[in-house]
């Protein structure tokens, strides 16, 4: 413990995200009349389908996952795709999808955030490039997933529910979300959905309400999601901040908004803690729960208690960085990088912000 932070946040985010591991909490949504072939999307594909495998028969799978993220050791046909820009690797993932989902009738789906990017098949008359332009305009116009989802399904012959339309049998789907609490539809944008019994596994809420639980008596939550602009969201937290009394730490989740304004590094985690340090003295940690904020090359940052930037200039370098969308090199002068290994969790993000 540092700073007179009454519980070392960093330890708390690292011990929130071994509790909502997938390849655990997948195990308790498994039922034993569920189809044995498996399809597995998204970031955490790789886990849910060794966390299935543990308790149930795996006959032959399939698993589409972003490039760098973690694969299975359960035997399956894998394919690595683009996140989150698209490339031609995932369509070449969603041709070789459409072949495995043709040649069974019954089957479950694992379904994570960042399958709209690593698996795609573009709806006729629309092209691959046409698809793959679209998906980079959305992802840097600063509109929230589900609008993003919106457009994106438009120009697909797998998302909105398309995938669980070519399933000739039944099909079950289990989702780890990354999206807004009960909008399972969203997740991946919804290849399944509607068209499959769909259960949730875990969410924003489990990894926040894991985080509470470690805390104790230390924690006050923040009951709503975080899904405003970045600028919002610290403004949000910076207000909640001045509320705490000495020892408690609050507790929040979510994934802002953010427009793509510059070519510089950062991410939403690295531009949320610039514009809170700007806002408040409080000792904070935002991080993001796969382990990858942007293209900041950190998991997040960690903040120390006190004023970060006493100096005019500071501030006004720190506003120019934020034009710039150059959020990183400023956060790592006033804080502490967070540098992990993907994590193979997908839940958005975790705020912790403490009152010394």
């Amino acid at each position: 413990m540092t700073d007179n932070v009454p519980v070392d946040l960093r330890q708390v985010y690292l011990d929130a995200l071994a509790q909502c591991a997938p390849e655990s909490l997948v195990r308790a949504h498994v039922k034993s009349d569920m189809p044995h072939h498996v399809v597995a999307i998204g970031k955490c594909a790789g886990a849910l389908l060794d966390g299935v495998a543990a308790v149930h028969p795996v006959d032959s799978a399939f698993v589409a996952v972003p490039e760098g993220y973690r694969l299975p050791v359960t035997p399956a046909q894998i394919h690595a795709g683009g996140h989150p820009h698209m490339t031609p690797a995932s369509f070449a993932a969603g041709r070789a999808l459409l072949e495995f989902v043709d040649h069974h009738d019954d089957l479950l789906f694992l379904v994570s955030g960042g399958g709209s990017a690593c698996i795609e098949v573009a709806l006729p008359p629309h092209t691959e490039d046409e698809v793959m332009l679209a998906n980079a305009r959305l992802i840097a116009s600063g509109r929230t997933i589900a609008e993003i989802n919106k457009e994106r399904r438009k120009l697909s012959a797998i998302k909105g529910g398309g995938l669980a339309a070519r399933v000739r049998g039944r099909a079950v789907t289990l989702v780890y979300s990354d999206v807004s609490p009960g909008v399972l539809a969203d997740v991946a944008s919804g290849p399944t959905l509607p068209g499959s019994e769909a259960t949730l596994i875990a969410d924003n809420s489990t990894l926040v309400q894991a985080a509470a639980r470690i805390l104790g008596t230390h924690a006050v939550v923040l009951e709503e999601q975080l899904e405003c602009d970045v600028e919002e969201a610290a403004q949000i937290l910076a207000a909640r901040s001045r509320t705490l009394t000495k020892g408690q730490v609050l507790v929040a989740g979510g994934e802002p908004t953010v427009v793509v304004r510059g070519t510089g590094r950062g991410g939403r985690c690295s531009e949320l803690a610039v514009r809170f340090a700007m806002k408040s003295a409080c000792a904070a940690l935002f991080a993001s729960s796969d382990g990858v904020d942007g293209n900041s090359g950190v998991a997040g940052f960690q903040l120390p208690a006190g004023d970060k930037f006493q100096e005019p200039a500071q501030r006004a370098g720190a506003e120019q960085a934020l034009l710039e969308s150059a959020s990183q090199a400023i956060a790592a002068q006033v804080g502490e990088p967070i540098m992990i290994a993907p994590t193979g969790n997908n839940l958005r993000d975790l705020f912790l912000v403490a009152c010394v």
